[in-house]
């Protein structure tokens, strides 16, 4: 019961391999364990156990719930839990590993996650206290302390898969923690009030917590064991009933829907319980839908629990609900899903600065991955297929992915520097490198210029280094010399240890984009925008959007803003004697990244109640 809850965070989005290792353990690791197997009953019942099934009841997100685990040696493990308004289900057979979502979605894990739920069986079935170590590595990382007393650290290197850091408490010889990194995030599970409970000394009680996200606490009292109980094979394979929750609107599949581009994001009009339909984005790397949690209480929608979700940044607290209904489209022609799990999230006190407009909520994993979805940005249609039937049948390229956790990810290299991209049709960025990715390779000292630039995402604002690359490859396409963000954060999603990159709409709006959740892949057909070079601001300036003024948020230093003497925090009311009330983020862009150096733009602000005019000569910057 020590690994159960590391589901529920998986299917909430929070969340290395190495060579397989030789069977190996120290002298002085087999020490701590002939103690450990001794205080819990002895070798001999450890080793006539072939089979565990237990159940426990699980505390977290200020929720009750249950959680019911099955175990067979050597490599089976399963589990269902049921929280709130979300039931979730996992499983792993030794060599397909899969997931149900809390809106019935069956998805295989591949990738890192295949790695991931492969070693989560391993330690289920506690392998490393066999004579052989499950075929992995035991070794004794040394001795640490804390109030409650000592430890023997023991590291544990499962076949495939994460190593882990198991504790044993030096007055008793039993397992106090369990420390494991799941990507950049470290989850610590801390195991007491052990008692005998079919055969062996168990814990009945297990606490997990992720460090930096204390909302996710959970705990688990283990109620009842059976051992050696005969499981089925079907128990620990992928089930065989769909999800029968899409229902197509007019003629379709497929349907066909217009969607407004704008500020580098997909907006699509949807409708929540028959509500008036309002503006979503649509997302491929949000793990969840998610409603912004404004607009879910001004319609009444109940919340349940509290916990945290990871941004691009940061951590941004949320709640759990569920709707009867997201239309997407309309009579003529769209999808109803029916019966949605999703999550609540403020949103707009993030996203609403920087898109100039309110938001009612992202279509993230819950909606795509039920369909084929094929993202047409110049002709500003989404096109939504069947899976059962989707066949494709245009002239791109296919792009093999994986799904990192809910988010489909690709190989892709920037100035030959290969790694694993996620796709986010969620950022307006060309492409966003992950601090440990920018700090392994040293990237700041080699790349020459860049600027410190404000990006905003769930959980809040981050800073980031931007500047320009040589060129950046997927599939085989190449762009030239691409604006990159380097992210010098170590959490959030740009903090990710496991990718090092997250590909975003400046790239993906180059091409006719389909994305095939199913068959793991996405098809790349160049566009009339593919050889257009990235272009940035010859303004310097970032304007956002803050309780109905725009203001100055960022003024850049070098820049021709800053040349022309704008302030920080400055209220902008006309550009070239136009109210601002009249300009879309788009238009302001389009103003400052297409015009010529040397061009200039008058501004009328507001700085302490008096107004003046600030005339900007544009100047190239990157």
């Amino acid at each position: 019961m020590t690994t159960r809850h590391r589901s529920v965070l998986a299917a909430l989005g929070l969340l290395l391999l190495g060579p397989a290792a030789d069977a190996a353990i120290t002298p002085e690791a087999r020490a701590v364990i002939s103690r450990y197997l001794e205080v819990t009953g002895g070798a001999d019942p450890f080793l006539a156990e072939h089979s565990v099934h237990s159940k426990g009841t699980l505390d977290a997100f200020g929720l009750r719930g249950t959680v019911e685990a099955w175990a067979m040696r050597p490599d089976k493990s399963a589990s269902l839990t049921a929280i709130g308004p979300f039931t979730l289900r996992d499983g792993c057979d030794g060599a397909i590993a899969w997931r149900v979502d809390q809106n019935g979605k069956l998805a295989r894990r591949d990738g890192k996650d295949l790695e991931d739920a492969r070693a989560a069986a391993y330690f289920e079935n506690e392998m490393w206290l066999t004579p052989d170590q499950g075929g992995g590595s035991v070794t004794l990382r040394g001795t640490e302390s804390d109030t409650a007393g000592t430890y023997s650290v023991l590291e544990v290197t499962p076949p495939v898969g994460r190593r882990r850091q198991i504790w044993f408490a030096t007055a008793t010889g039993l397992i106090a923690r369990m420390v494991q990194q799941e990507d950049q995030h470290t989850v610590v599970t801390r195991t007491s009030e052990f008692h005998l409970l079919a055969g062996r000394r168990r814990p009945g009680l297990t606490r997990q917590s992720v460090i930096g996200m204390p909302a996710n606490d959970a705990a688990i009292a283990l109620d009842s064991v059976w051992v050696n109980q005969e499981m089925e094979p079907a128990l620990f394979a992928p089930p065989e009933r769909a999800v029968s929750d899409v229902r197509y609107l007019g003629s379709g599949p497929p349907a066909r829907l217009p969607f407004r581009y704008g500020e580098r994001h997909v907006w699509l009009r949807a409708s929540l319980n028959a509500w008036p339909a309002e503006d979503f984005l649509l997302d491929t790397g949000a793990s969840l839908t998610v409603i912004d949690s404004a607009y879910a209480a001004r319609h009444g929608l109940k919340s349940q629990g509290r916990l945290q979700v990871a941004g691009a940044g940061a951590a941004g607290g949320a709640s759990l609900s569920e709707v009867d209904s997201i239309v997407v489209g309309g009579s003529s022609g769209g999808v109803v899903l029916s019966r949605q799990k999703v999550v609540l999230l403020s949103l707009n006190p993030y996203l609403e600065p920087f898109f100039w407009r309110p938001v009612a909520g992202v279509l993230g994993y819950d909606f795509i991955s039920r369909f084929v979805i094929e993202v047409d940005y110049d002709q500003s249609l989404l096109t939504i297929h069947d899976p059962k039937s989707f066949r494709y049948a245009g002239e791109g390229t296919a792009v093999p992915m994986t799904m990192a956790g809910n988010i489909p990810a690709v190989p892709a290299s920037v100035d030959g520097i290969e790694g694993q991209f996620r796709l986010d049709v969620g950022s307006g960025s060309t492409v966003d490198l992950h601090g440990p990715f920018v700090e392994r390779h040293d990237l700041l000292g080699k790349l020459g210029k860049t600027l410190e630039v404000t990006g905003g995402g769930f959980g809040g604002t981050f800073t980031a280094r931007l500047g320009r690359m040589r060129k950046f490859e997927i599939g085989s396409y190449a762009v030239e010399r691409p604006l990159v963000s380097l992210s010098q954060v170590k959490g959030g999603g740009l903090g990710s240890q496991d990718y090092a990159g997250t590909i975003g709409n400046q790239v993906l709006e180059r091409f006719r984009c389909t994305f095939d959740y199913e068959r793991r892949v996405v098809y790349l057909e160049p566009g009339p925008r593919f050889p257009e070079p990235d272009r940035f601001s010859l303004a310097g300036v970032q304007l956002a959007r803050i309780e109905g003024t725009v203001r100055t948020l960022r003024v850049l230093p070098g820049s021709a803003a800053e040349a022309a003497g704008l302030h920080e925090n400055d209220e902008v009311i006309l550009i070239d004697r136009r109210p601002i009330a009249y300009y879309t983020v788009d238009q302001v862009t389009k103003l400052f990244e297409n015009g010529v150096p040397g061009e200039k733009h008058v501004l009328e602000i507001r700085r302490d109640g008096e107004r003046r005019k600030i005339t900007i000569k544009l100047k190239q910057m990157l």
